[in-house]
């Protein structure tokens, strides 16, 4: 008989209880006896780099796009009704997102846990799929697609990761594009459905406030008749190619738009990824954030503004860092940006990689933690897009405290020797 394992956070004063259902589906149940909100997340590993594996020694190639497709169809059940109102009647909120390798369905609700995490549960497996509902969902997607390329900060960030992933999924919308998604089959939807939507390729989150052993006796009971057929499923392996130097695109902005992308490798097997990324948002905020002297130095000069940010993503295939800001010198501050990370390199007496302004840094994101695990939403959130096999968000008080200046200082510097770069800029029309 499945039974939950507990797992103690001392350092933040929370427990995780955890389980593998016998059909395959993980089991997470973060009790908060002090929310009085609770929250269900359903997530299956398919996302848009998944429309090219191998099945039981069959090679499938689908559509970009179909994970996002996927999603939205789920939504509608076979006698029209989407099932967003179903929650609404049940007192839940809901909604759903795509993302490069999951799709997540989650709810929130004050009082009607069990009845939504029922629905929750149920209505992923149902595919009640016709042409006509396809055609007039793809009608919809394209009017997002377009509503997306219209947006000037999304078009920045994508054009980045089409340089850096070119010919890859990366480098496209996780949408698809118009094109893909005009080809979209219902047949194509059911065989996706049939491999990924399988308890074995699925993680069941529950957070709130609720007593652990009913909630996973409710989840027993509601997975009994859902059965996990073997397969042998080989996801591709993402493909590195050149990445494209510089590339510029003309829109209806004010200011041109500037977005720096760097491309690191591929994270050994084995290696933490959460401890990984932590390291180099430690060490990025340390040359590049609001608390370094160069930051300061160039808002202070008024060559930057708010909009100055950067994002760093780290999975097990691929990591990279994008520097976006709007300027009106767009090749002048790429010049000066990239001319300060080569120096980062090279100088080892830079004032702010020290061990003060390493500390300083440090307490931030453990500030940052802590006011994440004050929201439901945001916990979730963060818990789900930080999932391994080996450790869980709730590590990261743990992580950081383990990590080192010398360690940091290493990673970060490993990280821009190793890593290949590129230029997207937006130009005003």
């Amino acid at each position: 008989m499945t039974k939950l394992v507990e797992k103690v956070f001392p350092e933040i004063g929370e427990n995780l209880y955890t389980a593998v259902l016998e059909n395959g589906l993980k089991v997470f149940l973060i009790p908060k006896t002090d929310f009085q909100e609770s929250c269900g997340m359903l997530v299956v590993n398919f996302g848009s780099l998944d429309n090219k594996f191998t099945i039981d020694e069959s090679v499938k190639v689908y559509e970009e796009g179909i994970a996002h497709f996927l999603e939205h169809k789920l939504f509608e059940l076979e006698n029209g009704q989407d099932v967003s109102e179903l929650f609404t009647n049940a007192g839940a909120n809901s909604n759903a997102f795509t993302t490069f390798d999951k799709t997540c369905f989650y709810f929130s609700t004050v009082d009607h846990l069990k009845e939504n995490l029922d629905l929750l549960q149920h209505f992923v497996a149902d595919t009640a799929f016709t042409e006509e509902s396809i055609e007039r969902e793809k009608s919809i997607i394209e009017q997002e697609i377009d509503m997306y390329q219209d947006d000037a900060d999304y078009r920045l960030y994508q054009g980045v990761l089409e340089n850096l992933y070119p010919k890859t999924a990366l480098a496209r919308d996780i949408a698809g594009t118009q094109e893909s998604i005009a080809r979209i089959s219902v047949e194509d939807l059911k065989e996706n459905h049939d491999v990924f939507y399988s308890p074995r390729e699925m993680t069941l989150l529950v957070v709130g406030n609720f007593d652990k052993d009913d909630i996973f006796n409710q989840i027993k009971e509601s997975q009994k008749d859902k059965s996990c057929v073997s397969h042998d499923l080989d996801r591709q392996e993402l493909i590195y190619e050149p990445v494209v130097p510089k590339t510029a695109v003309q829109m209806e902005v004010n200011q041109p738009k500037l977005a720096i992308g760097l491309r690191g490798p591929a994270l050994v097997e084995g290696a933490s990824t959460l401890r990984q990324e932590l390291s180099l948002r430690i060490f990025f905020a340390m040359i590049l954030g609001w608390t370094s002297k160069r930051y300061q130095e160039l808002y202070e000069s008024g060559q930057i503004d708010d909009s100055f940010d950067f994002e760093i993503e780290v999975y097990q295939q691929f990591q990279f860092l994008v520097i976006s800001l709007d300027t009106s010198v767009p090749i002048a501050m790429a010049t000066n940006i990239r001319q300060y990370l080569d120096k980062v390199v090279m100088s080892d007496d830079l004032d702010d990689l020290s061990e003060e302004h390493f500390e300083i840094v440090k307490k931030e994101l453990y500030g940052d933690f802590f006011k994440s695990m004050d929201s439901i939403d945001n916990m979730s959130t963060q818990f789900i897009n930080h999932l391994s096999d080996d450790e869980t968000y709730l590590a990261v008080p743990k992580i950081l405290r383990t990590l080192s200046f010398e360690e940091v200082l290493k990673t970060g510097i490993d990280f821009l020797t190793q890593s290949d770069a590129t230029e997207f800029t937006i130009l005003p029309k």
